[in-house]
């Protein structure tokens, strides 16, 4: 299938809890799949082949005090499915709409829905963008985003809803300070103003362009000259979401991070870095088998040829052997879901001495934490954390732990973790290049 104008739409979602938060109040619309209460504990990610017509995405960003922001980031993602039937199927309704018909219902249902989070008031800001049928629409509340990278410029389509002086704002969280300067969020009373959201001006998609869809946990850790960067490379919409979240949750970050990037493409056949790698990957394997073969069947003429080669083949079937796989605008007016590890997708290589005279090497892709990346512990007590590892032929043994913060909680060469005193560490896993952490809470 095709969109008008011969465009076909890829694109790809990831959502982390961060480095501090013990909830992910974000969620996420992917043109029908969101952060569901089962999975709002894990990472999220999710990628697609092509998507064509009606195209909807959406990044949510919940406040209110003791972690409820999820309840109104989850509702306001659930209602997003009207939306992309009314503009799919409805002839007589436009985007605009759609769109301002299911912002008044969703600021309604989040504003009323005290009594499900224990009578604590809750909001979420909105980025949305819809594509439709070669078409761009976007619209915002809060200060969650959508930028548009074209021709090696990138241009920020939405509108900040922040205070100025003089200006009323929410104070959701329990410090105040991070969203006590949102002015316009679902979940809006008449007292604190009309929720009237922002729009910017529709525009043809061309080939080429790229956007980000993405929460302030993404903005305000990165600058927009990093971004650009980012979305300047040869990568997949996955690779650009991979190597967002890696880049926002590197320093200081104490926020939920969410992303979403989709691309307009022409029709056939796409090379990305991710598929070179994998070619690489594939290329050095094949040259191996080759070198041993050759190696195997010079070391067997000295007996028969046929001996030589059985003797040759069966030792190599059994050793563990690494395997690829493969702006303007307005205010307008009133699972193929999989859960993601926070590694490294590019191969690297880590030793391995079967014997104290050979050596050999084994590519590893990534490495997955078994446990939740956010745990709490009591002083004195321990917990054993483990990874799975790909492949899956390297030995745990090439795993290597460490923690930031010893006086709180150490951790020895099997994973074992004990609890020191209260405070929080943070324990790596390391296997080459390729890393995954967990955040050790200590009572």
């Amino acid at each position: 299938m095709r969109t008008s104008g011969k465009i076909l739409i890829r694109a790809a979602a990831e959502s982390n809890v961060g480095n501090a938060r013990g909830n992910n109040e974000d969620n996420v619309y992917f043109n029908g799949d969101y952060i569901t209460p089962r999975t709002i504990g894990r990472p999220f990610a999710i990628k697609t082949g092509e998507y064509t017509d009606v195209n909807v995405f959406a990044v949510f960003d919940g406040m209110g005090r003791n972690n409820t922001g999820s309840f109104a980031s989850l509702v306001a993602a659930t209602k997003l499915d009207a939306v992309t039937d009314r503009i799919a199927f409805d002839t007589d309704v436009t985007p605009d709409d759609a769109v301002l018909a299911y912002m008044q219902e969703t600021n309604e249902l989040i504003r009323d829905q005290r009594r499900e989070t224990g009578g604590v008031r809750t909001a979420s800001t909105m980025a949305l963008l819809i594509i439709e049928h070669g078409n761009a629409h976007i619209y915002n509340v809060g200060d969650s985003r959508v930028y548009l990278y074209r021709d090696k410029q990138l241009v920020k389509l939405t509108r900040d809803h922040v205070a100025v002086e003089g200006q009323k704002s929410v104070a959701l969280t329990e410090d105040g300070v991070r969203h006590g300067r949102i002015t316009k969020f679902l979940g809006m009373n008449s007292r604190e103003g009309k929720m009237e959201p922002f729009r910017a001006k529709p525009f043809k998609v061309k080939k080429g362009d790229k956007f980000l869809v993405c929460s302030d946990g993404l903005s305000d850790q990165l600058d927009e000259d990093e971004i650009t960067v980012c979305l300047g490379k040869r990568k997949d919409p996955f690779g650009h979401t991979n190597e967002l979240m890696a880049l926002a949750m590197s320093d200081d970050s104490d926020d939920n991070v969410s992303a979403i990037v989709v691309e307009a493409v022409e029709p056939g056949f796409h090379i990305t870095q991710n598929m070179i790698f994998v070619a690489l990957g594939c290329l050095i394997m094949a040259v191996g088998v080759l070198i041993g073969f050759v190696f195997g069947w010079l070391i067997g003429s000295t007996q028969s040829t046929y001996e030589g080669l059985e003797d040759y083949n069966n030792s190599y079937f059994e050793m563990d052997q690494p395997i690829v796989q493969g702006v303007s605008g307005s205010d307008l007016t009133t699972e193929t879901t999989t859960a993601a590890s926070v590694s490294s997708v590019i191969p690297t290589t880590v030793p391995n001495s079967n014997t104290a005279s050979e050596e050999m090497e084994y590519t590893v892709y990534g490495l997955t934490l078994r446990q939740n990346n956010d745990i709490t512990l009591q002083r004195g007590k321990t917990t054993t954390l483990s990874v799975e590892i790909n492949p899956d032929n390297v030995p745990q043994s090439y795993v290597k732990w460490s923690s930031d913060n010893e006086k709180v909680a150490t951790v020895d060469a099997n994973g074992k973790v004990k609890a020191l005193k209260a405070g929080q560490a943070t324990i790596t896993a390391t296997a080459g290049n390729a890393t995954v952490t967990c955040l050790v809470r200590v009572k």
